[in-house]
């Protein structure tokens, strides 16, 4: 099957593959239905060609190794990064790929990110390099106090904080953080840096809808 369409055609058709897809495997958990991933996989993949660069290329310019990390091998086309599988059975979310990510790699540290924050800055995710110093972690407080952990660094010395914490059925950040040595960074401490949009997670149709209407008004 061949389907024409305009450039503003073809983003309409990604809302309606990525809301789609959303109403209908969001709440069912570890019994997603494949197959529409599968077809969503397979839209999204025309992204690049339509000069929608993915989150790997702006990462890779700034860490040259970039991984993806999944629960289960072959699920995602990594586009071109390497493929990091969780180690432990079902789905035991970002903590579990960490974990993963450490013990694949051997890397002495990772910055970590959502795939769900369109708006990732590879200059802020240095900086947090930077600021984490010898500390194990470093993650930003945002103005209400709370963490971000899923744009955040993680040195070595998270391994066996993630992977205990695993072990109690511990999923949440938050508990490794309490054992490890986290250098917290406030909003202050990052001028020049637009969290709002940077941070904007995309979880549901309406967060869509936010970060399509941002894009569309940095492009003009």
């Amino acid at each position: 099957m061949k389907l024409e369409l305009t450039d503003q055609e073809f983003r309409y058709l990604l809302d309606l593959v990525y809301i789609g897809n959303w109403v209908l495997n969001s709440t069912r958990g570890d019994d997603r239905i494949e197959e529409y991933d599968q077809v969503e996989g397979k839209v999204f993949s025309h992204c690049v060609p339509q000069g929608m660069p993915k989150l790997v290329e702006r990462y890779r310019g700034a860490f040259g190794r970039v991984c993806v990390s999944v629960d289960r091998p072959g699920r995602f086309d990594p586009a071109g990064a390497e493929e990091v599988c969780d180690r432990r059975p079902g789905r035991q979310g970002p903590l579990a790929g960490l974990e993963a990510a450490f013990l694949q790699t051997g890397a002495e540290a990772i910055f970590l990110t959502a795939v769900d924050l369109p708006f990732g800055d590879a200059a802020l995710a240095r900086r947090l390099e930077q600021l984490r110093g010898t500390a194990d972690a470093c993650c930003i407080r945002r103005a209400g106090g709370a963490l971000e952990p899923l744009f955040a660094v993680y040195g070595r010395g998270c391994l066996g904080a993630a992977s205990a914490c695993l072990e109690e059925g511990r999923r949440a950040f938050r508990g490794m953080l309490e054992r490890v040595d986290c250098r917290t960074v406030d909003e202050a401490e990052l001028p020049g840096f637009d969290l709002e949009r940077i941070l904007l997670n995309v979880n549901r149709p309406e967060d869509y809808a936010a970060a399509r209407a941002a894009a569309e008004e940095a492009e003009g």
